[in-house]
């Protein structure tokens, strides 16, 4: 399990954040009915060896009108969209379904039916989320009536962490109220002036004492995902939020360097694809020419970078009538 996945499920380990998580982003009528004072996490639905194997499984149960809803959360943060999640759905509440079957003291079986269970995913991919949340939909349809009854549907929740607009319902626009939409303001700080934003809204709430221990789990979050890209960090000094708030800064800023460099490097392959029509010194010149205008890096990177002087680099856009 990556840094990341771990940081999701130790977050989602605490009532509260399953509460705003469910609140905040589930559009479904039924939510108003769940009565959240119930909310419990469920231990008895795994063999202990199933509870090793199945490391990102989260699974709530609570009430709804008297009857008990079991919430099944999924992680899901792969770099690109699962086509399987539909059949990995049936799977997964297929084996949860049989172990409360197995697991006596629950009654389930003959005399008592068992529980709705609602599946949410949550998904922090690189890419637009394009699967069906219908296992009906991957199946051959047939006009044959007789067989219609045995194409199964089965449909789970979906919600996005980094695109709003893919979820039905998103309550980030409505400021800074609980650790859920910190986590999600936080995904989607694309820019140190996001994070700016973020962060003075962090030390306001951290201000009140009863807040500060609210947004306990959002900090240990932070860590758990800084721990992923940062060399090492002293918990110590983390207890503090201006030093989470600092050393987040630090892998934003290295995070944009990764991204100038990176940028450096697809220019330059693609100017070296043309070097043969225009000349291997000219394609590279120009990728980097490129690079300036466009903002990313200064004349002194680019120079650095070819091994020149800027003022070289500057003969060198004249020779090739590049005006900066």
């Amino acid at each position: 399990m990556g840094q990341q996945d771990i940081a999701h499920k130790e977050f989602y380990s605490h009532p509260e954040n399953v509460k705003d998580l469910i609140q905040g982003f589930v559009a479904l009528d039924c939510v108003e009915q769940f009565d959240f004072s119930t909310l419990e996490r469920d231990n008895s639905s795994y063999t202990e060896k199933e509870k090793n194997e199945r490391h990102d499984d989260i699974v709530w149960r609570l009430k709804c009108r008297d009857e008990w809803v079991y919430i099944y959360i999924i992680i899901e943060f792969q770099s690109d969209e699962d086509e399987t999640m539909p059949v990995r759905i049936m799977s997964y509440l297929s084996l949860l379904y049989l172990n409360l079957l197995a697991n006596k003291n629950l009654g389930y079986g003959k005399d008592k039916k068992l529980p709705i269970v609602l599946p949410i995913v949550l998904y922090n991919g690189k890419y637009d989320w394009n699967v069906t949340k219908n296992i009906q939909d991957m199946i051959e349809d047939t006009q044959d009536n007789s067989l219609q009854k045995f194409i199964p549907k089965l449909s789970y929740y979906f919600i996005d962490e980094i695109r709003p607009n893919a979820n039905e319902k998103d309550s980030v626009f409505a400021g800074l109220t609980n650790s859920v939409i910190a986590t999600m303001k936080l995904q989607r700080a694309i820019s140190r002036e996001d994070f700016d934003k973020l962060a003075e809204e962090l030390k306001v709430i951290f201000k009140d004492e009863k807040q500060k221990q609210r947004f306990s789990s959002f900090v240990t979050f932070m860590l758990r995902l800084l721990s992923t890209k940062l060399d090492k960090i002293d918990y110590e000094k983390a207890k503090s939020l201006d030093e989470v708030i600092r050393m987040t800064y630090t892998f934003i800023d290295r995070e944009i360097e990764n991204g100038v460099k990176n940028g450096i490097e697809k220019e330059i392959k693609n100017a070296e694809k043309n070097a043969e029509k225009k000349g291997e010194k000219k394609g590279k010149i120009s990728a980097f020419y490129d690079l300036i205008k466009k903002g990313l890096i200064t004349l002194e990177q680019a120079a650095s970078s070819l091994g020149i002087s800027p003022k070289q680099l500057l003969d060198d856009f004249k020779e090739y009538n590049l005006v900066l």
